[in-house]
C-alpha cells in the first residue's frame, strides 16, 4: 500500500469512527477527530492541500467561524471556563479544514460513512430499547444510554434521512438492498415513536413534508404529482386530527357534576377542591379521601406515604377515572403500584410508544402554570424563562457578550436576580437556543456570522445543495431554535463533520 493510499484509508476509517461515535460514544467523539488531525499533518502534502483549498475557498467561511467566535474572549475574566469552551468548539475549526483539504471520498466511500452512522444509531436504538424493557425508568429520557435523548433523537432522524437517500440511490438499485434500508428506517421510526422525543418527531415530520413538496416540484407526471399531493394532505390531516383528539381527550371533562354528599364504601367523606385541574378528562381534586389513601397505601406498598406519594397516587387514580379512596387503591394492579412508587403520576406515562405520554406531560405542565404559576414541570415554560433571562443579558451586553465560557454563570445570576422559579435548578445550562447562546457569550458579530454560515450555502453553493444536505440543515436549524445543539458534543460533531462533508467533498453523485 502506497503512502498516499494509507493516509486516505486512515482518513476514511477515522471519519467512519466519528460517524459511529456521534450516536454512541463521547470518548470516541473526542479521540477520532484527534487521530484524524494527526493523520492530516502526517500526510505532509501541503501543496495538494493548498490546491484543494483554492478549489473550495467557500469552505474558509466555515473555518473562520471559530476565529470570529474568539471575539468573545475580549470580555473574559474566567480564563479556565473560556479555555474549556474554546477547546470544546475546536472541531468547528479543524473538521472543516481537514475535510476541505483532504482527498475527496468516492461515492461508495461516502455511502459507507452513512451506513456506519446508520448502523451505530440502529445499535443504539436496540440497546436503549432492551434497557427500557428490562429496567424500570423514572423518566423516559433515561432510556438513552449513550448520549442525551434529544441529540440521540436527532441521530435517529438523520439516519432515517440517510436510509431513504441510500434506498433511492442508483448504487443501490438491487431490490434486496432497498428492502433492507426500508426495514431499517421503519425500525428507526418505531424507536423514535417509542422514545416519545417530541422534538425529534416534529423535526422528522417537517423533513418529510419538505421532501414530499420537493418531489412534487420535481415531478413531471401529473398523476404522480396528484398522488404525492394527496399523501401530503393526508399526512397533515392525520397529524392534526390526532393532536386534536389527544388534546380533546385530555381536557374534555367526562365527569358528571360532583355529589358533595357522597361517601366512600367505608362511609367516609370525600374532599372537593374548588376549581380543580383537569387531567385525562377528570377533575384531580374531586372525590379525594386522604385518610383512606394512606391506610390502603401502607397495605399495598412499603414506600412511605409522604406528600410526593400522595400527589402521585391521587393523579394516577384520577388518570384511571377512579375516585381517590381505599377501594380504588386496593383495586390497582401490582404494576400500577410499582408505577406510582417510581413517580409515574399518569397511567399513560407508563405506556411506552404512545405519543399521549409526551403530549400529556406537556399539557399537565401548562395546566400547572395556568393555575399556580408553576413552570418547573414544563420544559416549554422553562425554555421560555431561559429565553427571557438570556434576552435580558443580551440587552445589557449586546455587542461583545459576557465572554466565552461565562454565559452559563451569567444566566444563573440573571435567573436569581429575576427570582425565577428555576433559579436553583442548575444544570450546566445555556439558553436552550443556539443563537441566543452565541450572542450572549460572544456578542452580535459571531451570532450574525453564524446565521450567515447557515444561509450562505443556499446562495453561494446552490449547485452543491442536495436534499440530504437540506434535511441536515433543517434538522440542525430546528433543533437550534429550542436547544444549544452545538453545546453538546454530539450536536457539535454532526454540524462540524456532516455539513462540510456534504458541501465540500466534491462528490458529484451525492444527491
Amino acid at each position: 500500500m502506497s503512502r498516499k493510499r494509507f493516509h486516505h484509508t486512515f482518513y476514511l476509517l477515522g471519519t467512519m469512527a466519528v460517524a459511529a461515535a456521534v450516536p454512541m460514544s463521547h470518548f470516541l467523539m473526542g479521540l477520532a477527530p484527534f487521530l484524524l488531525l494527526l493523520n492530516w499533518i502526517a500526510e505532509w502534502n501541503w501543496r495538494e492541500k493548498q490546491i484543494r483549498l483554492r478549489k473550495n475557498r467557500q469552505g474558509l467561511w466555515f473555518v473562520a467561524f471559530y476565529l470570529v467566535y474568539a471575539i468573545g474572549l475580549i470580555r473574559v475574566t474566567d480564563w479556565s471556563a473560556a479555555g474549556v469552551e474554546m477547546l470544546a468548539k475546536l472541531p468547528l475549526l479543524l473538521s472543516p479544514l481537514v475535510i476541505i483539504t483532504s482527498k475527496p471520498f468516492k461515492n461508495r466511500e461516502l455511502r459507507n460513512i452513512f451506513i456506519v452512522f446508520i448502523a451505530a444509531t440502529l445499535f443504539g436504538c436496540c440497546w436503549n430499547f432492551t434497557y427500557a424493557r428490562t429496567h424500570i425508568l423514572d423518566n423516559i429520557r433515561q432510556m438513552s444510554r449513550f448520549i442525551d435523548h434529544i441529540r440521540f433523537s436527532l441521530c435517529v432522524a438523520l439516519s432515517i434521512v440517510f436510509c431513504f437517500h441510500l434506498l433511492l440511490h442508483p448504487l443501490n438499485s438491487k431490490t434486496p438492498l432497498r428492502f433492507i434500508y426500508l426495514i431499517i428506517s421503519s425500525l428507526l421510526l418505531s424507536y423514535l415513536l417509542y422514545a416519545q422525543t417530541l422534538s425529534g418527531i416534529i423535526i422528522l415530520l417537517a423533513i418529510t413534508l419538505c421532501y414530499v413538496i420537493y418531489l412534487i416540484e420535481n415531478q413531471k407526471n401529473n398523476k404522480t404529482k396528484w398522488a404525492l399531493g394527496g399523501f401530503l394532505v393526508v399526512l397533515l390531516a392525520a397529524a392534526t386530527l390526532y393532536t386534536i383528539y389527544i388534546t380533546y381527550d385530555y381536557f374534555h371533562v367526562k365527569d358528571a357534576a360532583p355529589d358533595r354528599s357522597a361517601l366512600t364504601a367505608s362511609g367516609n367523606s370525600y374532599s372537593f377542591e374548588e376549581d380543580p385541574m383537569v387531567e385525562n378528562g377528570h377533575y384531580i381534586g374531586h372525590y379525594v379521601c386522604k385518610e383512606e389513601l394512606q391506610t390502603a397505601w401502607t397495605m399495598r406498598s412499603d414506600t412511605m406515604f409522604d406528600e410526593r406519594v400522595s400527589a402521585t397516587l391521587i393523579r394516577y387514580l384520577n388518570s384511571l377515572g377512579m375516585r381517590k379512596d381505599s377501594a380504588a387503591v386496593m383495586s390497582l394492579s401490582d404494576q400500577d403500584i410499582r408505577n406510582i412508587e417510581h413517580k409515574t403520576a399518569n397511567v399513560y406515562y407508563g405506556h411506552k410508544g404512545n405519543l399521549r405520554r409526551a403530549l400529556y406531560e406537556t399539557y399537565f405542565g401548562l395546566s400547572l402554570y395556568k393555575k399556580y404559576g408553576i413552570i418547573n414541570e414544563s420544559s416549554i415554560l422553562e425554555r421560555i424563562e431561559l429565553w427571557r433571562a438570556s434576552w435580558q443579558i443580551i440587552r445589557e451586553h449586546w455587542f461583545l457578550g459576557v465572554g466565552v465560557g461565562q454565559q452559563r454563570a451569567a444566566l444563573d445570576r440573571q435567573l436569581e436576580i429575576q427570582h425565577s422559579p428555576i433559579a436553583d435548578k442548575r444544570m450546566n445550562r445555556g439558553s436552550h437556543n443556539q443563537f441566543l447562546t452565541f450572542w450572549m457569550a460572544a456578542g452580535i458579530i459571531p451570532m450574525l456570522y453564524f446565521c450567515f454560515l447557515l444561509v450562505y450555502p443556499f446562495a453561494g453553493l446552490r449547485s452543491r445543495i442536495t436534499f440530504v444536505y437540506f434535511a441536515l440543515f433543517l434538522l440542525l436549524f430546528l433543533s437550534m431554535l429550542v436547544e444549544d445543539t452545538l453545546s453538546s458534543q454530539a450536536g457539535l460533531m454532526m454540524f462540524a463533520v456532516f455539513v462540510p462533508l456534504l458541501l465540500f467533498n466534491n462528490s458529484r453523485d451525492v444527491s
